[in-house]
């Protein structure tokens, strides 16, 4: 085994820094950050004060400003999630059109970087557009670089000790002239599970007494509503009360409510957490009271230490506490890239 030496990383829509706070935990030495969104943009300068952050658009970050950035220091791991709202294709080569666009910069920042191996992260879902042949063409743009060992899997984050089913797909390459003594292969799951119960519970209590822990002022209707929802369930099937089935803003009063929305899920204390969505401005229900998850207790099932305080307004923390990989989850990914480098590079 060789000896122990800094390993470095560069994290790429850095969000509020579940990627970098992971590999941050692991103990890699950080490089380089990059966030275009304001509200991410305070969290991570309020929490890290030391960052080196480009604050910009990825697509501007190119050539020798990406270089300067870097101080000539060579780079171990790249690491991301790219948003992904969509993909077309021409024949067997990806379209580089705006909707895939930033996974292209993805593909760019590591072909000019060249780091010994990268992970990015993306929804599930990219496995299945295009009739099932993206996963194949983004591992094609990965060879036509220098990565063709790359591989990728769905991971759900629970198999890692997070408390949260939350399935996404991740990529993994090593660049060609690492010689490994093994295949790349992902982390083996870990056999310890954790709870909603074990994340949440001692926060009871604690309401408006730490950062992020403001729990939301329902109407009284929607707490009469949540009140019908038992723990691990959601709307009933026979329905709910006449007086609480209706939505209660004035936009939704002709609406009778469903079981179509996380919203009206609660959470069961002795199980790992629904996937944390960012796209509202409540997450699911508490176990046992009777109001939604706040963001700090969203952040917990998110595996996001309590030291890390998130700005902005309600839906933008809301966003960034769902969109971000769970801390634990990076940090053991990490962990596996440090193994590999011990060994082998």
């Amino acid at each position: 085994m060789k000896k122990n030496r800094e390993y470095t990383y560069i994290d790429l829509f850095t969000g509020a820094g579940g990627l970098y706070r992971g590999c941050k935990d692991a103990g890699m030495k950080h490089l380089l950050s990059v966030e275009l969104w304001k509200p991410a943009i305070e969290t991570l300068k309020h929490n890290y004060p030391d960052i080196n952050l480009y604050e910009g658009d990825i697509r501007d970050l190119q050539g020798e400003e990406l270089m300067s950035l870097l101080n000539g220091k060579e780079c171990d791991l790249i690491c991301g999630g790219p948003p992904c709202q969509g993909f077309s294709t021409i024949g067997k080569r990806l379209q580089k059109d705006p909707r895939n666009e930033l996974v292209f910069e993805f593909i760019r920042i590591v072909k000019e970087v060249k780091p010994k191996f990268f992970i990015m992260e993306n929804v599930k879902g990219l496995l299945s557009s295009n009739n099932g042949i993206m996963r194949e063409l983004i591992l094609e743009e990965f060879e036509d670089i220098g990565y063709s060992r790359a591989i990728s899997k769905v991971i759900s984050a629970d198999d890692y000790g997070v408390p949260q089913k939350r399935q996404r797909v991740f990529f993994f390459g090593v660049r060609d002239d690492i010689k490994l003594k093994h295949n790349l292969e992902f982390p083996h799951p870990i056999e310890e599970k954790t709870t909603v119960g074990d994340a949440i519970m001692d926060l009871m209590g604690k309401e408006n007494l730490i950062p992020n822990h403001v729990p939301m002022n329902h109407n009284v209707t929607v707490v009469n509503r949540i009140k019908c929802i038992p723990e691990g369930g959601g709307i009933p099937s026979e329905g709910l009360p006449e007086d609480v089935a209706y939505g209660s803003r004035s936009d939704y009063k002709n609406n009778k409510l469903k079981n179509f929305s996380h919203v009206y899920k609660r959470l069961d204390r002795n199980k790992p957490a629904t996937t944390m969505v960012p796209g509202h401005n409540a997450f699911p229900l508490h176990p046992v009271a009777d109001r939604s998850l706040t963001v700090r207790e969203a952040a917990r099932i998110q595996t996001f230490p309590d030291d890390v305080v998130f700005c902005g307004n309600r839906q933008e923390q809301c966003i960034q506490v769902g969109n971000a990989v769970p801390v634990k989850l990076a940090k053991v990914l990490a962990n596996n890239v440090i193994e590999y480098l011990k060994k082998d590079c």
